[in-house]
C-alpha cells in the first residue's frame, strides 16, 4: 500500500517542483498528471506511468526558462521515486510483504537512479551557457559509453535462469 501511496504523492511532489522552479504550471496538465497518478497508483502494471512522465517533461519545458535549476533535481528525484515506486507496486499485490533483500535491491536501484540524476544535473550546470561546437568524435563515445552502460545494467539486473 506504500508503493501505491508514493506512486501518487511523488506524481504531485514534481508538479509542485515544477511550480517552484517556474512559479507556475499549466493547470491542465496538471490535472491530467494527478489524474493519470491515479489510475497508476491502482494498476502500476500498465504503461500508464509512461504518460505521466511525458505529461509531466512537456509542463517543465513549458513553463520552466532555467535549465539548471535546483528544482530539476527535486523533480527528477520525485520521478524517479513515481517510476521506482510503480515498478516495484507491480512485482507484488497491495497487502504483499516485502523480505529485507527485496528493500535492499530496490533501495540500491533508486540510489543508482539518484545518483545518474546527480551526474546529469553536475554536467549540465558546469556546461551552463557555454555554446560547445558540435563534435562528432564525442558524440560517437558518449553514445557508445551510454550503450555499454545500458547493457552493464541490463546484464547486471536479469538473471539468466
Amino acid at each position: 500500500m506504500l508503493l501505491r501511496c508514493l506512486v501518487l504523492t511523488s506524481a504531485v511532489a514534481a508538479i509542485m517542483c515544477i511550480r517552484f522552479a517556474a512559479h507556475r504550471t499549466v493547470p491542465a496538465l496538471d490535472a491530467a498528471i494527478v489524474g493519470l497518478a491515479l489510475i497508476c497508483a491502482a494498476v502500476p502494471d500498465s504503461h500508464t506511468g509512461l504518460l505521466v512522465v511525458a505529461l509531466a517533461g512537456i509542463d517543465w519545458w513549458a513553463t520552466v526558462d532555467d535549465r539548471v535549476t535546483p528544482w530539476s533535481l527535486a523533480a527528477a528525484g520525485a520521478l524517479a521515486v513515481f517510476h521506482v515506486s510503480m515498478a516495484a507496486a507491480s512485482l507484488a499485490p497491495v497487502g504483499a510483504q516485502w523480505t529485507p533483500a527485496m528493500s535492499m535491491r530496490w533501495l540500491r536501484r533508486t540510489a543508482v537512479l539518484g545518483a545518474a540524476i546527480c551526474i546529469t544535473w553536475a554536467g549540465l550546470a558546469a556546461i551552463g551557457d557555454h555554446r560547445v561546437p558540435g563534435n562528432g568524435l564525442l558524440l560517437a563515445a558518449a553514445l557508445l559509453v551510454v550503450a555499454g552502460a545500458t547493457l552493464w545494467a541490463r546484464t547486471a539486473s536479469i538473471t539468466q535462469s
